[in-house]
């Protein structure tokens, strides 16, 4: 073969390697994981609220059921489940039993279950909280 045929051939190689290598699907691409957020208060409270991970580092905030017992359910998608938090805060002068539960691929990765106790007056953010999972990004 001569040098310029040699040299074409590397050329062709090298053109159908790479392309090859855009049409497949990445093999290193991170897996997904479908999350699913729960909460509820056993008590009758006004203005407790969830806020959790939904992607991208971004939360998302909403009110809970203010009667005893109701489930709140949230679902989204993260690459990495330990990305995923969950923080219910309850506001004075309610306390409550407080039940949170984080489940990555519709298996239980943690939950807690906790007394919480909102103190008048107290400046402490994590007064009247309960965090389930990783922290929120601030």
């Amino acid at each position: 073969m001569s040098p310029s045929n040699h040299r074409w051939t590397a050329i062709a190689t090298l053109t159908v390697v790479a392309t090859g290598s855009q049409l497949s699907p990445a093999t290193a691409r991170a897996d997904l994981h479908n999350i699913t957020y729960r909460a509820r208060i056993d008590a009758l409270t006004t203005g407790s609220q969830a806020s959790f991970v939904i992607n991208g580092g971004q939360t998302n905030t909403t009110n809970l059921p203010s009667m005893p017992g109701n489930v709140f359910e949230a679902n989204t998608v993260l690459p990495d489940p330990q990305q995923a938090g969950l923080r219910i805060v309850l506001h004075f002068p309610y306390s409550a039993n407080v039940h949170c539960e984080i489940d990555v691929d519709d298996n239980v990765f943690t939950q807690a279950d906790q007394m919480v106790r909102p103190a008048l007056g107290n400046p402490d953010p994590n007064n009247g909280v309960l965090q389930c999972g990783a922290p929120l990004p601030g």
